[in-house]
């Protein structure tokens, strides 16, 4: 395995992340596994900022050092010249159904949903999963490495999602968390489905309160749980009587027993600004941690948000006033949000559209939002809100090497993706559309 040493440390015994000091990458010379992308202006995401002239180094699906200058190639690593590009840590969409969607219009591509009750916090995301499905590579197209997938929006308690990179022949390769929350589902969609079969919830008053009811459940089963654990202890102690009954396991509420420890958010699909508002009360009520999802008309309780210092993951940017519960949306809502010290993150809500990540970035810089919160929000703060910053979203050492080589601006669509590394693997930028185009396409 390779060895660092930075230039200057053995003056001061400085152990510096990053300086003005160029650093050199000392790696045994026959070691094959090293990546160097060198001479780029590389967007750390970290409290480094940006380098000019910076390079990154790679070695067994790590990034191993982010230099301010030069650094040693060793014998045998693949050298990437990024002059005059930009270095960025690969795109993170907060919220897709990619893997479970294949064709919209054909239902038996399309495992989002369990339509028979409205209470089912124990359906995994990860036992629906394609890691083959033929939109990942269209998503990566764009630079998108990683993604948030999620249960679909019919149920009020939807199901459990999961963290996974967009490169993996089976789930294991491409899984990074799981569960990594609990999905909510409050207003339109919930309501309207389970209110046309004449069941609760069919209004917002039975949502709320089936909310409430199936998390207090879920409390009174913790300490079921809690009551058996400890007679069972006093059993092994004293051997007096017989050995404790443990409770009948319930699987709903078991899977809601993270949330309850504070360990995996309750995210929670919420548009219209009362529905938000639920949300927030719910979650003080109850004691749980709150993500809000959508949140189409957030910049309209911002204050009471920001309150509870509760993340939201908005978008997508380019939602419409198109359904009784959109009518608040505006372009300007990420903005917003933002101004306000809320920290967001940006997802598409899709799994075809993922592939538009940036252009939502995008579009929500032209209405406001800062470039580099915007960068943000699709890097740094969507690993920091799904728990899994210590992986992904920045590029600095010891995070896994999800690296994306741009010329020119990601959220521009003629900029062109020139390098797509996804845990150290240089993936291939093709998709089955670019495939058929380079099959058919007229020969000089």
């Amino acid at each position: 395995m390779e060895r660092h040493v930075i230039l200057g440390a053995a003056l001061g015994g400085l152990a510096c992340v990053l300086s003005m000091v160029p650093f050199v990458a000392v790696a045994d010379d026959d070691d094959p596994e090293v990546i160097v992308i060198r001479n780029g202006r590389v967007h750390t995401m970290t409290e480094t900022g940006t380098i000019d002239g910076g390079s990154v180094v790679i070695a067994d699906g790590k990034i191993t050092l982010v230099a301010d200058g030069e650094v040693h190639t060793p014998r045998g690593a693949v050298v990437i010249d990024a002059t005059g590009k930009n270095v960025f840590p690969g795109l993170i969409d907060a919220g897709t159904t990619l893997g479970l969607v294949e064709i919209s219009a054909v239902d038996v591509t399309k495992d989002t949903d369990e339509k028979a009750d409205p209470v089912l916090p124990q359906l995994r995301v990860i036992d629906g999963f394609n890691p083959d499905s033929a939109l990942i590579p269209v998503a990566r197209m764009n630079g998108i490495t990683s993604v948030l997938t999620t249960p679909g929006e019919v149920g009020l308690f939807g199901g459990q999602s999961a963290f996974v990179r967009l490169r993996g022949a089976t789930l294991e390769e491409a899984l990074i968390k799981a569960p990594a929350a609990i999905h909510v589902n409050l207003g339109e969609a919930p309501k309207s489905h389970f209110g046309d079969k004449k069941q609760l919830p069919s209004t917002r008053m039975g949502l709320a309160a089936l909310f409430r009811e199936t998390l207090i459940k879920a409390r009174e089963y913790q300490g079921k749980l809690d009551r058996w654990e400890a007679a069972t202890e006093r059993f092994a102690e004293t051997g007096e009587g017989e050995a404790p009954v443990p409770p009948t396991r319930d699987l709903k509420l078991e899977a809601l027993l993270p949330v309850l420890a504070g360990d995996i958010p309750l995210i929670v699909r919420a548009h219209r600004a009362d529905d938000i508002g639920t949300a927030l009360r719910l979650g003080d009520e109850l004691g749980v941690r709150i993500v809000l999802r959508w949140a189409t008309e957030a910049w309209r309780v911002a204050g009471e948000i920001k309150k509870r210092n509760v993340p939201v993951i908005v978008g997508p940017t380019t939602t419409q006033p198109e359904t009784m519960e959109t009518q608040g949306a505006i372009y300007e809502n990420a903005k917003r949000l933002h101004e306000a010290g809320i920290k967001i993150a940006i997802q598409t809500a899709s799994a075809h559209n993922v592939r538009n990540l940036p252009y939502e970035a995008g579009l929500a810089v032209t209405y406001g939002l800062p470039y580099e919160a915007a960068l943000a929000a699709v890097t740094r703060n969507p690993a920091e809100i799904l728990g899994v910053a210590d992986r992904v979203g920045t590029l600095e050492k010891g995070k896994d090497a999800d690296v994306i080589v741009v010329d020119g601006d990601p959220f521009q669509p003629l900029s062109k993706l020139e390098k797509l590394f996804i845990g150290g693997v240089d993936v291939p930028i093709r998709s089955r559309q670019t495939d058929l185009y380079e099959r058919y396409r007229k020969k000089d």
